[in-house]
């Protein structure tokens, strides 16, 4: 190979490596090895999701958002944790997904993740209204039939007390 080859393989290299060049970069560059570490992990847990493996994906994408801060990995970490959330038995999981979408919004409110769940967003809080009502509803019903059971027993009172009037005016009236 010419030295010219050589010398653009080694700079395209370099480049690849470092993700081009770093003058260009408005950000500096996090540490490499928790980068690559991060990117790493990220790299898992999507093919664990391509696998079906959603648990396993669960757990190194919380490994991910735990770590250090990552554009372009920690903000999809964020969002598809999100998304595996929502699968959560138990009815927390519209909680919890609600939680780490306001997360991303907080720690990076320009990423296209967070324009993507914007939606998902404003539908958990919807949802979040509606049990809320469903609550309240459930509340009013156990207090209406408190109500209706109070009531009954006082008209069972004023009846007793009716027929205790007939006979106080019986007995006087012998």
């Amino acid at each position: 190979m010419m030295p010219e080859r050589i010398i653009a393989l080694v700079l395209a290299l370099m480049l690849a490596i470092t993700g081009g060049c770093g003058m260009l970069r408005s950000k500096p560059l996090p540490e490499s090895g928790a980068a690559v570490e991060q990117e790493r992990r990220f790299a898992g847990a999507l093919q664990y999701l391509l696998q079906g493996k959603e648990r396993a994906a669960e757990g190194l994408l919380e490994q991910v958002v735990a770590g250090k801060a990552l554009p372009g990995v920690t903000d999809e970490a964020l969002f598809r944790l999100a998304l595996l959330h929502l699968r959560d038995e138990g009815g927390k999981g519209d909680v919890h997904a609600q939680a780490v979408l306001t997360r991303l919004k907080k720690e990076y409110p320009r990423s296209i993740w967070t324009r993507q769940a914007a939606p998902l967003t404003a539908y958990l809080a919807g949802v979040g209204a509606l049990r809320d009502s469903q609550r309240e509803l459930k509340t009013l019903r156990e207090r209406s039939q408190s109500l209706i059971r109070d009531n009954k027993e006082l008209r069972q009172s004023l009846e007793r007390l009716k027929n205790l009037d007939i006979e106080l005016e019986q007995k006087i009236q012998r």
